[in-house]
């Protein structure tokens, strides 16, 4: 695993170890999983993953604002965007009991 966190690579070589998969076999069932997933969102808008999360589409509303170089008011057309939050076993994962949380600091006044 590089320092960029765990790639689509990794994951492929990973399932190839585990599994006694070719690399080319392993590579097609990561990208054929991940095909899956993004047909889902598209389709039904919703995707969860029990112990992982729940995978949402956002919409977020078209808008008016002002062009920073004319100051013409234009419109900002609605787009689609993926969310995730994170299941409560996957928190407990990244956060075992036990461990110090970083106090918050006052607000200042």
């Amino acid at each position: 695993m590089g320092s960029k966190g765990y790639t689509q690579q990794d994951l492929a070589d990973a399932l190839a170890t585990e599994f006694h998969l070719s690399g080319r076999t392993s590579r097609l069932y990561v990208q054929r999983l991940l095909d899956l997933v993004a047909d889902g969102l598209v389709e039904k808008g919703r995707l969860e993953l029990r112990g992982l999360g729940i995978f949402a589409v956002h919409v977020r509303p078209s808008r008016q604002t002002t062009h920073p170089g004319t100051g013409k008011p234009i419109t900002i057309p609605e787009k689609r965007a993926v969310r995730y939050r994170s299941s409560a076993a996957l928190r407990r994962r990244l956060n075992p009991p036990g461990t110090r949380r970083r106090k918050r600091l006052p607000k200042a006044q």
